[in-house]
């Protein structure tokens, strides 16, 4: 996706505030999708990942129940090291026969993948950023750039306050963007990392896949209350 940058001015408002928080939330899950290198793997182990998550949470206009708000298990302990989450990252969402266990890409779901691809690109362009075929690491149905889009609608969104112009449209397309994509799909990607949990090979690392479990479990947790909330704003 290019130019996703998006400026604003110095935030003033506790609304502007608590939209930010929302766009960086989106950021950190996008983020924590992709392939875990060492600088990433040391956040997770020094609770820094834990740390950021937990104060966005408490930031937002609305709460998660206390046990969907459980940051706890995206720290990792001191010895799990690095080629550990590299393994288990290949193993649980990139490989194996007939495809990886726990896809990240809506388009392994349900539906139909072209017609998923075709309308993710629609959004994107829409709102101005453009998807090259080929010259991106993730498909356009990958949940890091579902994620990544979020972030730049609600950023869009913090930039229509600041300016005096009207948010709706932008937090129409969030709501709408959630309920037709990440949110048809993350359950089912919820589903299937529990159920391999409950029969791990022998040689995999628990903590790994754990922190996997616990990122996209409250990932879901976070979609669904920030789609009841967008309900909400735009019917009032």
């Amino acid at each position: 996706m290019q130019n996703i940058y998006v400026e604003t001015q110095p935030l003033e408002s506790e609304d502007q505030h608590r939209s930010a928080n929302r766009s960086r939330l989106y950021l950190l899950f996008s983020e924590s999708y992709r392939y875990p290198d060492a600088t990433y793997c040391a956040c997770l182990r020094d609770g820094t990942v834990a740390r950021t998550a937990q104060d966005l949470l408490a930031g937002l206009s609305y709460s998660l129940p206390s046990e969907a708000g459980d940051v706890r298990g995206l720290t990792l302990p001191p010895q799990v090291e690095g080629e550990e989450m590299e393994v288990e990252f290949v193993r649980l969402f990139e490989a194996g026969i007939g495809g990886p266990p726990c896809p990240l890409v809506e388009g392994l779901y349900d539906r139909d993948r072209k017609e998923v691809l075709k309308e993710l690109i629609v959004f994107y362009n829409h709102f101005g950023l453009s998807y090259a075929e080929g010259s991106q690491q993730e498909r356009p149905d990958h949940i890091c750039l579902q994620m990544e889009f979020l972030h730049y609608l609600t950023f869009k969104e913090v930039h229509a306050m600041q300016t005096g112009a009207d948010p709706s449209g932008y937090r129409r397309a969030q709501r709408d963007f959630l309920k037709r994509h990440p949110l048809s799909w993350i359950g089912k990607a919820v589903g299937k990392i529990e159920r391999l949990c409950d029969n791990l090979p022998e040689d995999a690392s628990m903590e790994a896949i754990g922190f996997y479990r616990s990122l996209l479990t409250l990932n879901q947790h976070f979609l669904d209350a920030d789609y009841r909330y967008l309900q909400n704003v735009l019917e009032h």
